[in-house]
């Protein structure tokens, strides 16, 4: 999980230990905390979310905005006319998360900086957020109306998923979250990833001890980081932290 609740936290010593064999660590994005995200990523100004909403659609989100943005329609538009779909979708799943949390990655980064790590990537900040140009507006507004029809049990689902990462429990991890993606949706966020970051995980693992951190979602399925190494060849073994 990218992100916990400060109070279950689960970032075991061991991680530690396991670190500092390695000689690089490798993340989604390398130095997650110090990049910045381009606008024209975030925002498209030839394009407004409103033209692919239905009537109902659009007062679905605009009331959205006024109870959880605190703003009224034309506060929004002025804000977000131009926003692409996925920006709500994040600040809708941010809204759900605990209001005291902490970040793997950072934990990770702080780590990798005592231990003088180098840090390496398997993508930029800038390719992670031109995924969602990829999948069209229409289907990011199905998107954002299915997030908003499941707003009160993401809670619930967030709070179900801490216990299972904290379990160890992979199988069970992947079974909730398999529910969240659209086939659409999971071939972009996932499937095609993993198969891009196969051929640079290799090239990083060559002649080099590497530690590698990715959502837990990446490694489910016959498309999972897990199944795709082993078909290269590589021999994994568990760990229970």
């Amino acid at each position: 999980m990218h992100v916990m609740s400060q109070e279950k936290f689960f970032f075991p010593k061991k991680i530690e230990k396991l670190i500092s064999k390695c000689d690089v660590l490798c993340m989604e994005v390398a130095n997650i905390s110090n990049q910045s995200i381009e606008p024209n990523l975030l925002f498209d100004m030839d394009k407004s979310i409103k033209e692919f909403c239905t009537e109902s659609q659009w007062d679905s989100i605009l009331k959205w905005a006024e109870t959880d943005l605190m703003m009224n329609e034309e506060n929004f538009e002025i804000n977000f006319k131009h926003a692409k779909p996925f920006v709500l979708i994040q600040l809708m799943l941010q809204n759900t998360l605990p209001e005291q949390h902490m970040s793997h990655e950072k934990e990770l980064e702080t780590i990798a900086e005592k231990l003088k790590m180098r840090e390496v990537g398997l993508e930029t900040i800038n390719e992670q957020l031109n995924i969602f140009s990829k999948i069209d507006y229409t289907s990011q507004v199905d998107l954002i109306m299915k997030q908003l029809a499941e707003l009160d049990e993401s809670k619930d689902d967030f709070k179900r998923m801490e216990d299972i990462y904290t379990n160890q429990d992979l199988d069970a991890l992947c079974s909730l979250t398999e529910k969240d993606f659209t086939p659409v949706v999971k071939e972009n966020l996932l499937t095609k990833r993993n198969l891009s970051w196969i051929s640079k995980m290799k090239k990083h693992m060559e002649n080099q001890g590497v530690f590698f951190a990715v959502g837990a979602g990446h490694l489910c399925g016959e498309d999972g980081l897990i199944e795709l190494l082993l078909n290269e060849g590589y021999i994994l073994e568990g760990i229970r932290l």
